[in-house]
């Protein structure tokens, strides 16, 4: 793997439609600032167990570097559920 590839920053992402603030956000360790927010959506999601993005609810998310001065991203993240299937054989 290259330097490049294998060099993961430190992010804040946060929703202020959701009454969150840059300091309160969320710390998330990514390749890029769009990498950032769709681990954060992953996160959120799970974490509420409510699966609003997933359902359709897309989210505003700001993302900045976790230190001061970062230049700020937005981004709409979004989702969809993909079922899964298995099979098991019987004997």
């Amino acid at each position: 793997m290259s330097e490049f590839l294998s060099h993961r920053t430190a992010y804040r992402v946060w929703c202020p439609e959701r009454g969150s603030t840059k300091e309160d956000g969320m710390r998330v360790d990514a390749f890029s600032p769009e990498s950032a927010a769709v681990k954060w959506a992953e996160r959120d999601d799970a974490d509420s167990a409510d699966y609003l993005i997933v359902r359709g609810n897309d989210a505003t998310v700001l993302v900045a570097e976790d230190h001061d001065g970062a230049q700020e991203h937005r981004f709409t993240v979004s989702g969809e559920s993909c079922p899964v299937y298995r099979a098991r054989q019987i004997t």
